[in-house]
């Protein structure tokens, strides 16, 4: 049985002739429904992928390169150039590093990451 890379949460698979088969009885079918459980990082909007990334008020104001680990395990550069500042809450849109496309594997949504600017306590 093979359930592909991408397939959406609800959807319903049918196997036939994969259940327990008798004498003069033909195998059953076996349908299985995909139930997508949450992650730690990633929250899945179709074929589009979203997460929060920390950063320090520091790296929000001279840039910064950041790699985080996708769900597949490839690593994902995210960078801001040194000069450019970001902003509390700006997304930065990754194309083709979402959810792969159902139906069609060698396509993938995007992935939106979302910045979170913490802001030090106190300053020295």
């Amino acid at each position: 049985m093979f359930i592909e890379k991408g397939t959406p949460d609800g959807h319903e698979e049918v196997f036939r002739d994969a259940a327990d088969e008798y004498v003069n009885v033909r195998a059953g079918e076996v349908k299985m429904r995909i139930i997508q459980l949450p992650h730690p990082v990633f929250t899945r909007d179709g074929e589009t992928l979203r997460m929060s990334l920390n950063i320090t008020l520091q790296e929000a104001l001279m840039g910064f390169e950041k790699t985080v680990t996708h769900l597949d395990g490839h690593k994902v550069e995210i960078s801001k150039p040194e000069g450019t500042t970001t902003q509390h809450n700006e997304v930065m849109r990754i194309s083709e590093e979402g959810m792969p496309k159902y139906g069609m594997n060698s396509d993938a949504g995007d992935l939106l990451v979302t910045f979170k600017v913490i802001n030090p306590t106190n300053l020295s």
